[in-house]
């Protein structure tokens, strides 16, 4: 199946081989999601599932000393969910995400995020550890990175899926808006 995003085509895809793409689509056809834009706790939750459930994904981590390294685990008209990896000092960089909300869950390591607390100057910062999840909305501002340890492995889930990004730089006047991003570019 076939549908357009922003005047995008996306199919309902998972990068995942076939065997553990069917389960996946089936873990998460027991989750009964419905067809619409899915809420930020909606969005936990199904990234908290998925992680539950690791021989659906764990092989399928690379972990890339080059760049921040995802692949799309499952993909439908109304949400998405993504595997990440993050060696040392690899950085997601300040982002929005396209006016699609998100949950994720820190499967391994720890990440630091820091993130727009309100428009402007105002920038807060938080770690999660293993275990931690949490969710945003679509206005939702951030720079994820992980620092220290052995290599983190996060869960990711966004409705409606990714498609582009507005990215920012952070002046002395708050963030700015420094360029714009197709999802799908891994460079």
């Amino acid at each position: 199946m076939v549908f357009m995003v922003l005047g995008r085509t996306l199919s309902i895809a998972s990068e995942a081989p076939p065997e553990q793409a069917a389960a996946l689509r089936a873990l998460l056809s027991s989750l009964e999601i419905r067809d619409e834009r899915l809420t930020p706790a909606q969005l936990e939750h199904v990234a908290v599932e998925v992680a539950a459930q690791p021989g659906l994904w764990r092989d399928l981590v690379v972990d890339s000393p080059d760049r921040r390294w995802w692949i799309v685990l499952h993909r439908t008209a109304n949400y998405e969910v993504r595997l990440l990896s993050w060696e040392i000092d690899q950085t997601s960089d300040w982002h929005d995400h396209g006016g699609s909300s998100g949950g994720y869950l820190v499967v391994d390591g720890s990440l630091e995020e820091r993130y727009r607390a309100r428009a402007g100057a105002d920038l807060r910062e938080r770690r999660l550890e293993a275990g931690e999840s949490g969710c945003f909305g679509p206005a939702h501002v951030h720079d994820m990175a992980h620092r220290s340890g052995r290599p983190a492995v996060s869960i990711h889930a966004y409705s409606p899926p990714l498609t582009v990004l507005t990215t920012y730089e952070e002046t002395p006047y708050g963030l700015t808006t420094s360029g714009i991003r197709l999802d799908d570019d891994r460079d």
